[in-house]
């Protein structure tokens, strides 16, 4: 070795040779005979000294050996210090305490190397860059590949095997800057699968990572990490095994991960505006987990599925995240679960076949925001709230859920419930213990039992919601001074019922059309306002009672009398049992509707158009025809020519004493415009150099034309007849296009071909 010079190969004949090598040459490769690791064995014979060392040396190559028994804690099989361009490949490395150590080096290869029974860490790489670690199987170590104090980056370590060792099988420490660790297989290791501690802006992309004994991969104190498209399983032996972890981390990546058979799929505690998204969290015990202060991360577009507790959990102070399009569906649990969560934005989930779809715990659990989100057929609730206040409810679609469809209970006030469907469960709406809550504007309908029930609950809106086709559509129990107003209560069995310790609820302004519309035991609840100017619920011009109507037309509100037209019948409505007395009953009110038929909506000028009323319940009508906002006729069928091109925005709008109707059409009225159509004639279209071509215009509606020879974008003449000469052989493109006041043609194309 000591005799060798710079670019030559060194050729070690099989045998066990017990020496410590250090390479002094650059340029220098040292490998075996046979090519076979098993019959070369370079073992130390020094305790203390790496095997082989190469310092400060460049374009290096080993290959072909077992080297073996280098003893002390930073000691290697191989040591790269200062070293650049060198390569490690195929080579075994056994009973060393680090197999491979590369320092403060760059551009360097290991690969399809062999690493076990390491006291140490198998492959060990510190501040370097550029080294690629691919295809090597590690095993039997404490740590399998390491990258430390590493802040150059630009390091990949690619399709290696690491299994089986005591510790994590690979690690990033303080290690930044676009290190990627890809398509590697982790498993079977004692602690971690991959874990980057202190460690930014690096790629875990595609790597296969499975039954280790701790986090299969773990991110501490770490930001800007991108971690793509692993798949992660079996990390469920001990307690608190995460797939992915994320511990004090910002800003990073999880994106099209999958993850399954763990206690945590996708966990993150004290974590900051990370994003993941198009995860897979299957068949875990829980599958995404938020909790302790994480705040400002995105989740979206996931799946939880099969958990056997919750989809989703974000807990323990987590605020200001976004769970947004993400499917959860047959979890044992809960599909989405907050406790004392606060501030985050809960929309465009589908939660299905749960045991609820989304629930809300807990005090600390407040001015969260759930809207446009689907419940389906979840066993209990489609969402429920307990003990959480100021949360916002919107836009919610609860169905075919056991129990209830949204539920409130425990202490729950002061919460929005707006726009929500709650249909086909066995309640629609239940509050219990419930205070200054507002329900207003929601579908609720075809529900078992009740739509809106209350239980034990006090000053309550009840506001504009739409409640039909129930066995009972409202529904008081031990429940004072609630605000029931505005709601079309229709079509149910019972309209709306009090026991009899439901006191000083205050019933107005809604329409009750039901085959039973009051079940009241007591008489202490009141039943209007005083007549007061404004639209009511059917349309009429003053506030007062309510619509007592009926399926059949014979209800109390449809056969009295309003003499006075001010939409409030002329006699009070008392029931049957004394308990309701109602001195402002409404009366139906018959509302325009305006429809037209409008034919045709669109041609060319002048454009004759037929205009046709077919509007209900109007006593006049009015046709604006050009969008000016005046009346233009007021015939039910009429036809009107349009002479000016143009769009004209055409309201009818039809009215009756209670009230007016419009609708709208727009009218497309176009020019007809003559284009010109291309074309010529050439008298030859081949021959030999040089030629002359004749090219005549015979194109239709031109005003002028742009000859192009030789599809440059060139225009060489706008004669209408050319002579062309095509001096030199070749085949040439010529093409014509024709243009008038309107716009230009397509091109018209020949081709002239040239020979020598």
């Amino acid at each position: 070795m000591n005799s060798a010079s710079s670019g030559d190969t060194i050729i070690v004949s099989p045998g066990t040779y017990y020496e410590n090598i250090e390479i002094t040459r650059a340029n220098l490769e040292l490998r075996s005979a046979s090519g076979n690791p098993d019959d070369t064995i370079i073992a130390s014979n020094t305790t203390g000294k790496d095997v082989i060392s190469l310092g400060a040396r460049s374009n290096s190559k080993i290959t072909g050996f077992t080297i073996s028994e280098a003893t002390g804690a930073t000691i290697s099989g191989i040591s790269l210090s200062l070293c650049n361009g060198c390569t490690i490949e195929k080579n075994k490395f056994l009973n060393n305490s680090i197999g491979i150590s590369v320092k403060s080096s760059g551009n360097n290869a290991l690969r399809d190397n062999t690493v076990t029974s390491g006291t140490g860490t198998g492959i060990y790489i510190s501040q370097s860059y550029s080294t690629t670690t691919s295809e090597n199987r590690v095993s039997g170590c404490v740590i399998g590949i390491k990258i430390a104090s590493t802040q150059d980056g630009g390091n990949t370590v690619s399709k290696n095997t690491v299994s089986q060792n005591s510790g994590s099988g690979i690690e990033l420490e303080d290690t930044n800057n676009n290190n990627n660790l890809e398509n590697n297989t982790v498993n079977s290791n004692g602690v971690r699968g991959i874990y980057l501690a202190r460690s930014s802006k690096n790629n875990l992309k595609n790597n296969n990572v499975s039954s280790n004994g701790g986090n299969g991969i773990e991110m501490g104190y770490s930001s800007e990490n991108t971690v793509l498209g692993n798949t992660v399983s079996g990390n469920n032996t001990t307690v608190n095994n995460h797939g992915i972890f994320l511990d004090n981390c910002t800003n990073s990546y999880v994106q099209s991960n999958t993850v399954s058979s763990c206690e945590y799929g996708i966990a993150m505690r004290y974590s900051n505006n990370n994003h993941v998204i198009n995860n897979n969290a299957n068949e875990n015990d829980r599958g995404f987990y938020v909790a302790y202060t994480s705040s400002g991360n995105t989740l979206s577009g996931n799946k939880a599925n099969s958990n056997s507790l919750n989809g989703i959990t974000v807990i323990s102070s987590a605020s200001n995240n976004i769970v947004d399009s993400n499917e959860v569906s047959l979890n044992s649990g809960y599909g989405i679960y907050l406790e004392t969560a606060d501030n985050n934005k809960i929309f465009n989930n589908i939660a299905s076949q749960n045991s609820r779809g989304i629930f809300l715990r807990g005090v600390g659990s407040k001015q969260n925001n759930l809207s446009n989100n689907i419940l389906n057929h979840n066993t209990a609730d489609g969402i429920r709230l307990d003990n959480s206040s100021e949360n916002h409810l919107i836009n919610n679609t609860a169905i075919s859920s056991n129990t209830y469809g949204i539920c409130l209970v425990g202490s729950c006030n002061n919460n929005e419930l707006k726009n929500n469907t709650a249909q086909l469960n066995r309640i629609g709406i239940y509050m219990t213990t419930a205070t200054g809550n507002t329900l207003s504007q929601n579908a609720i309908f075809e529900n078992g039992e009740s739509g809106v029930l209350l239980s034990l609950s006090n000053n309550n809106i009840l506001s504009g919601n739409v409640i039909h086709d129930n066995i009972e559509g409202i529904s008081l129990g031990s429940s004072e001074s609630n605000n029931i107003s505005g709601n079309n209560v229709i079509s149910n069995g019972n309209g709306i019922y009090m026991c009899p310790r439901s006191y000083y609820n205050r019933v107005y302004n809604n329409c009750f059309n039901n085959s039973n519309n009051a079940n009241i035991r007591n008489n202490i609840s009141t039943w209007y306002i005083e007549k007061t100017s404004g639209k009511n619920v059917m349309g009429g011009p003053n506030l007062g009672g309510n619509f007592w109507g009926s399926p059949s037309l014979m209800g109390f509100s449809d056969i009295n009398l309003d003499n006075d037209s001010d939409g409030i019948i002329d006699i009070p409505y008392v029931s049957a049992n004394g308990n309701v007395t109602d001195n402002y009953p409404l009366i139906r009110i018959v509302l325009p509707v305006a429809k037209l038929d409008v034919s045709p909506t669109k041609g060319f000028v002048p454009l004759t158009v037929q205009f046709t009323d077919r509007s209900q319940d109007a006593t006049s009508i009015s046709w604006d025809i050009d969008g000016d906002g005046k009346s233009d006729n007021t015939n039910k069928s009429f036809v009107h020519v349009y002479e000016k091109p143009g769009t004209y925005n055409v309201t009818l709008t039809a009215s009756n004493r209670n009230d007016t109707s419009s609708a709208n059409v727009q009218i497309i009225a176009e020019e007809y415009k003559i284009l010109p159509v291309a074309n010529f004639n050439a008298n030859v279209t081949s021959g030999y150099a040089p030629l002359s071509v004749l090219l005549t215009d015979l194109s239709q509606n031109a005003t002028s034309r742009n000859w192009d020879i030789g599809n440059d974008g060139t225009v060489e003449s706008t004669n209408a007849s050319i002579v062309y000469v095509f001096t030199n052989p070749g085949t040439y493109p010529v093409s014509l296009t024709a243009v008038n006041e309107n716009g230009t043609s397509v091109a018209k194309p020949i081709t002239i071909t040239v020979t020598q």
